[in-house]
């Protein structure tokens, strides 16, 4: 008879036990469900980043689009070794960054570069102008390249995504209206 009430209370202890983990996770749930709905709701309610609160230069060209997600980070910094130095030389610009990052499970890279465009070289100025004209330039026998001027000429990028097809893009697709996102904010910085 001790054994069978021993039992008896074994199995009741076990099952308040569990009963109480249940609930512990259920609230566990419950609050993680709350907490993901108060950062979305907190990630709505932030004012989008403006170009007009970012210096007039690369750095601040970068530190725009870090800002605005299109950029790798790493402990809430732009992650440095994603980035690569240009020798802008080559185009006549002033400088330029390559930025290595991912959209939608595909690799792209985003290429920055400033003009001086009041100091502009013959390099630049057939540069610009071929991007004005066509939306592409080529440099050293190389094919042609598509670019995007700033609205301003001060500004040059080149964004590359090999999920695109150029000559029928899918405009449907996540990673082309991603693409159209970021020229759009290149355009007005």
């Amino acid at each position: 008879m001790k054994r069978f009430i021993a039992a008896i209370l074994c199995v009741g202890l076990i099952a308040a036990v569990l009963a109480g983990c249940g609930y512990k996770d259920a609230l566990s749930k419950e609050n993680t469900a709350t907490q993901a709905t108060e950062a979305a709701n907190s990630a709505a309610t932030k004012d989008e980043p403006k170009a007009a609160d970012f210096k007039n230069n690369l750095e601040g060209l970068t530190d725009y689009f870090t800002e605005l997600g299109y950029f790798n980070m790493k402990d809430g910094k732009l992650d440095e070794s994603t980035v690569t130095v240009m020798d802008a030389s080559l185009i006549g610009a002033k400088e330029g960054k390559k930025f290595s990052t991912a959209y939608g499970g595909k690799s792209i890279t985003i290429e920055l570069y400033e003009y001086d465009v009041k100091n502009l070289n013959d390099t630049a100025k057939t540069v610009v102008e071929s991007v004005k004209n066509s939306g592409e330039f080529t440099i050293l026998d190389l094919p042609s390249v598509k670019a995007y001027l700033s609205d301003d000429e001060k500004y040059l990028l080149i964004y590359t995504d090999s999920s695109i097809d150029d000559e029928k893009p899918d405009e449907n697709s996540d990673n082309y209206k991603h693409r159209e996102e970021v020229i759009e904010n290149f355009k007005s910085f």
